[in-house]
C-alpha cells in the first residue's frame, strides 16, 4: 500500500463512570466485575454520537494540515442508534464538520468500522484524480433504555467479559504527508458465523429487533445450546483467521511481528484476551493496550483510534515505531492494518516512554482480581 498517510486523528472521549460504584449502585454485576478488570466505562450522557463525531472531526482536521476543502469524501462508522429512524448522520457529520457536496457514506461493519472505512477510503482517493485526503468518523453513545452497558453481554464465554463505553473519534486520511504512514491493509470475513449475533426468531417485521434490550448473551448463548459443535468451531476459526490476517498484513507490510512495538486491538478488561489476540501473532501482550481500554469500556467503532492518538500523544510511539491494528467484529468481519510513525506531531505533547517502562504501567492484573 503507497501513499496513504494519517495526517490528523482526534478523539471525543467523556470521563469514565467507575466500575465499583456501578456495582455498588446494582448496575453492575460484583462478581462479572471482579473476573473481568474493567475498572471503568467511559458515558457521553445526552450528547448524541454525530455531536461528538463532529467534535473529533474538527480535532482531527485542524491537526492534520489540510482544509476541509481538500476533503474528498467522508465515512461514518456505528454500530448503535445514532437518531431518528430515516436520517442520514452521516450527512449531519458532513455538514457541521466539513461542508460542501462531496460523498458522505455510513459504514455498519460492527465494530470495524473506522479501519473498514480507512481501506475505503484508500480506494476512493487513489481512484480519481484531485483527491487529496478522506475524513473517516466513528461514534457510538449507548446511553438509551434498551441498552444495558454493563449487563449486555453478561454470561458469555467471550473471554473479555465486556462492558461499553461512549466515544467519537475521527482520522484524516492523505496522499501526501502525515505522521503514520499506512504499510498495509487487509480485511476478511467469516459469514457463517453471523449466527451467532442474530436473536431467535424472524428477520422481518424487523420491529421484533427494537421492541426488546439487546441481549448479546442471551443470542450467543443460544447459538451454543442449539449448535454447540459449530459454536466450538467458530471460536477456533475466528481466533485463526484473525492470526493469519494479522500475519499477512505485517508480511505485505514488510515487516516481522518482532517490529512490531505496539498493538491496537477491542478493548478488554483483562489479559486473557489480549494474550489470545497477540500471542498466536507472536506478539508480547505486554505491547497490546490493557490499562487503557479497561478504564474505558469496549468503545465500538472507536477502540483503534482512541488507542492510537493515546500512544502518540503519550509519546509511547515514535519515529520509525511499527503499530499493528487487528480487529474483528459482529458478522464475522476482520481487519488488520500496519502504520509506521514517520514523525512526532506537535500535538504529541506528552514525554518519551521507552517501551519497558510502558510494560511496567500495563502490566495485566492477576486472573479473577478487581481492580
Amino acid at each position: 500500500m503507497t501513499n496513504l498517510y494519517l495526517a490528523g486523528v482526534g478523539s471525543y472521549v467523556p470521563e469514565p463512570f467507575p466500575a465499583q460504584r456501578a456495582v455498588a449502585e446494582g448496575r453492575y454485576d460484583e462478581q462479572d466485575w471482579r473476573a473481568s478488570g474493567w475498572s471503568g466505562a467511559a458515558v457521553a450522557g445526552d450528547i448524541s454520537a454525530p455531536e461528538m463525531a463532529v467534535i473529533a472531526a474538527e480535532q482531527a482536521l485542524a491537526r492534520s494540515g489540510h482544509t476541509r476543502d481538500d476533503i474528498a469524501l467522508l465515512l461514518h462508522a456505528s454500530v448503535g442508534d445514532q437518531g431518528p429512524d430515516g436520517w442520514s448522520p452521516h450527512h449531519y457529520v458532513l455538514r457541521h464538520a466539513v461542508g460542501g457536496t462531496i460523498p458522505a457514506v455510513e459504514i455498519r461493519q460492527g465494530c470495524n468500522g473506522v479501519l473498514a472505512g480507512m481501506e475505503l477510503a484508500h480506494g476512493y482517493l487513489t481512484g480519481g484524480p484531485g483527491r487529496a485526503a478522506a475524513l473517516v468518523t466513528g461514534a457510538d453513545n449507548f446511553g438509551v433504555a434498551r441498552f444495558d452497558r454493563w449487563r449486555y453481554a453478561s454470561g458469555t464465554n467471550t473471554g473479555r467479559g465486556s462492558i461499553i463505553g461512549d466515544a467519537a473519534t475521527a482520522v484524516v486520511l492523505s496522499t501526501s504527508d502525515g505522521f503514520a504512514q499506512v504499510k498495509a491493509m487487509n480485511s476478511a470475513s467469516l459469514p457463517e458465523l453471523e449466527q451467532m449475533n442474530r436473536p431467535d426468531g424472524p428477520l422481518f417485521p424487523p420491529a421484533l429487533t427494537f421492541d426488546r434490550p439487546v441481549d448479546v448473551a442471551d443470542r450467543l448463548n443460544s447459538f451454543t445450546r442449539r449448535f454447540p459443535q459449530a459454536a466450538a468451531a467458530a471460536k477456533k476459526s475466528l481466533s485463526d483467521a484473525r492470526t493469519e490476517l494479522a500475519l499477512r498484513t505485517i508480511a505485505d507490510a514488510g515487516i516481522t511481528p518482532a517490529d512490531i512495538v505496539r498493538s491496537t486491538h477491542v478493548f478488554s478488561g483483562g489479559d486473557g484476551y489480549i494474550r489470545g489476540v497477540l500471542a498466536p501473532i507472536g506478539i508480547d501482550p505486554a505491547r497490546g493496550m490493557l490499562e487503557l481500554g479497561r478504564r474505558l469500556g469496549h468503545l465500538s467503532v472507536s477502540d483503534h483510534l482512541v488507542a492510537l492518538t493515546h500512544l502518540v500523544e503519550s509519546r509511547h510511539v515514535g519515529p520509525g515505531d511499527h503499530v499493528l491494528m487487528i480487529s474483528n467484529g459482529v458478522g464475522v468481519s476482520l481487519a488488520a492494518a500496519v502504520v509506521q510513525i514517520t514523525t512526532l506531531p506537535v500535538w504529541a505533547t506528552g514525554t518519551p516512554q521507552p517501551f519497558r517502562e510502558t510494560v511496567a504501567r500495563e502490566e495485566p492484573v492477576a486472573a479473577g482480581s478487581a481492580r
